[in-house]
C-alpha cells in the first residue's frame, strides 16, 4: 500500500477528514462523483473502504479500479472479500472494501483464466 501521505496527495482526494497513525478518512472525486474513503494499514492488513455519497448504489468496477490505483502500487494485488454468510457485516449499505495482507502474497489464478 502507498503511504497515507502519498495517498492524500493524489489529485482525486478533495478533502481530508481525519488522519491518524495508521490511516486516514477522506473524500475522493472519481468520474464526477464523491465518495467517503477510509484507508488503513494496521493489524497486518492494508485496507481501503469506499462509500458513495448520496448515490444509492455500490461503486462500479471502474471506481474500484481507480481507488486501487490511488491507494496501492501498480505491482500489488488486492482482494474484495465475500465472506461466509454467517460473517456478513453491513454497516453501510453500498460500502465496498479492498484488502491486502502485509506478510504474505495473495494467490492469483493464471492470467488466461481471468
Amino acid at each position: 500500500m502507498k503511504s497515507i501521505d502519498e495517498i492524500l496527495k493524489d489529485d482525486h482526494v478533495t478533502k481530508v477528514i481525519r488522519k491518524g497513525i495508521d490511516g486516514a478518512m477522506f473524500n475522493v472525486r472519481i468520474n464526477y462523483r464523491l465518495y467517503n474513503v477510509i484507508a488503513s494499514n494496521g493489524g497486518g492488513w492494508d485496507h481501503v473502504s469506499i462509500d458513495p455519497i448520496n448515490q444509492g448504489h455500490a461503486p462500479t468496477w471502474d471506481v474500484m479500479r481507480v481507488l486501487k490505483d490511488i491507494c496501492f502500487n501498480d505491482d500489488e494485488t488486492v482482494i474484495e472479500y465475500h465472506p461466509a454468510k454467517e460473517n456478513y457485516v453491513n454497516i453501510a449499505e453500498n460500502c465496498l472494501h479492498l484488502w491486502r495482507p502485509q506478510k504474505q502474497a495473495i494467490p492469483v489464478p493464471p492470467k488466461n483464466f481471468v
